[in-house]
């Protein structure tokens, strides 16, 4: 056998003759090797994933995303089988107005109204109900104020679980398309309009099961957020325990993460909601339910703004009036956190479902809705009351900027995103 550095040689050797070679040629031709290269550089080029898959930046949780396509001259994400691009936007929620000191803000509230949402008839038709309304900021952010709208629309489909559905609990905005998240079926919706902005109706786009997704139970869709490029949504962030205590599953303590083109992963978070539930003193048997989760890309925090909190094991006969004032800032790496008391006159039937940071504040105003659930225990609809509240505070210093307010409609409202539903839809042909 030739030693190794005999080998090597060999092969520096050979290297630079074919060095030399290339270089004697291109001294003889070089004009006709400089337009080759031309030609192989250009067809390289127009072949490449990056024209073809062009980057494009969009809005509100966007971020440069690969996998776009071409309809009537627009580029965009093809998400979940879309055919069209999203055409809602945070920004197109802002009310011009004439003053500098007041701001207005467009938003959209959805109901899950539970077993109520079955509609009558002879097919599985079920709905939800979208309430817009208008936000307005006072001097500078001192004080808010809430006017809802009667053009209140029916959001009606016909996907079910076991003849549950349309359970809406959750209402986000992911590049420019309006998502709805349904805590019965793991449906995740897409709110479209239709005769110009008049009318808006849902298409699915994906199904999510539960836990690590090898089960055929629909995940019970809580809460949703975005941050970076991903949409990141979650369940309750309690395990599933049977009558006795005892821990059936804890498929509610997963997530799932869905990129730009629509890729889905689930990530077990129960290391992420026990160092939550540790930190507002609700450790085993305690327990915390979370229906209002946000990433703040100003803050680079989440906030956690439970709906129940309880130091005691659940038990679903007290569990109504476990609502609470407690909000929590975590670091991304869930190390670190504290504890905003929001400054109110706590109610323990109430518990917040759901959050949006208002525009323009840094995320240090949120505008949340609280839900009740007042002798539903059993399932009995002619004892059951539903009815929920608007509030706005500051998430810093926990300050009320705007006090408790009844929604018209006495259900439950457990989504919440700053939107103009009156947003006309863009041609798809």
């Amino acid at each position: 056998m030739l030693p190794h550095s005999y080998n090597k040689s060999k092969r520096k050797q050979m290297n630079q003759n074919i060095f030399l070679r290339a270089i004697l040629y291109l001294s003889r031709d070089g004009r006709s090797m400089m337009v080759l290269l031309g030609f192989i550089v250009v067809v390289t080029v127009l072949s490449s994933n990056r024209l073809h898959d062009d980057a494009v930046t969009l809005g509100h949780g966007g971020g440069s995303v690969r996998g776009s396509r071409m309809v009537s001259g627009r580029r965009f994400i093809n998400f979940g089988g879309a055919v069209h691009a999203g055409y809602f936007s945070v920004e197109g929620s802002i009310i011009p107005t004439s003053s500098s000191s007041m701001r207005k803000f467009n938003f959209a509230a959805v109901t899950d109204l539970d077993q109520l949402s079955r509609m009558q008839g002879d097919k599985l038709k079920f709905y939800s109900w979208l309430q817009p309304g208008i936000l307005t900021s006072h001097d500078n952010g001192k004080s808010y104020s809430i006017e809802f709208s009667e053009d209140v629309r029916k959001l009606v489909g016909g996907h079910n679980e076991a003849g549950r559905g349309m359970e809406l609990s959750e209402l986000t905005l992911y590049q420019n398309r309006l998502l709805a998240f349904d805590d019965r079926t793991g449906d995740v919706f897409e709110l479209l309009n239709k005769e110009s902005g008049a009318t808006t109706f849902v298409v699915p786009r994906f199904v999510i099961t539960e836990g690590n997704g090898e089960t055929d139970k629909g995940m019970k869709w809580e809460w949703a957020t975005v941050k970076g490029d991903d949409l990141y949504i979650g369940s309750m962030g309690k395990e599933y325990t049977r009558e006795d205590g005892s821990i059936a599953n804890t498929n509610n303590l997963w997530i799932a993460v869905i990129s730009p083109r629509g890729e889905i992963v689930h990530i077990d978070w129960e290391q992420q909601y026990s160092f939550v539930r540790k930190q507002l003193g609700a450790s085993p048997p305690g327990y915390c339910i979370h229906e209002a989760v946000l990433w703040s890309e100003h803050q680079q925090k989440w906030m956690f703004l439970p709906r129940r909190i309880s130091s005691d094991a659940y038990d679903e006969n007290v569990d109504e009036r476990k609502g609470s004032n407690k909000l929590l800032w975590v670091d991304d790496t869930f190390s670190k956190s504290s504890v905003v008391d929001i400054k109110m006159t706590v109610d323990p039937l109430h518990g917040f479902s759901t959050v949006a940071f208002v525009p323009g504040t840094e995320d240090k105003h949120a505008f949340a809705l609280r839900s009740v659930e007042e002798d539903c225990v059993g399932g009995e609809e002619s004892v059951c009351k539903q009815r929920t509240y608007a509030i706005v505070f500051n998430t810093i210093t926990g300050e009320v900027l705007m006090d408790e307010v009844k929604l018209p409609k006495e259900v439950k409202f457990e989504g919440l995103e700053f939107v103009n539903i009156l947003t006309s839809e863009v041609a798809t042909s």
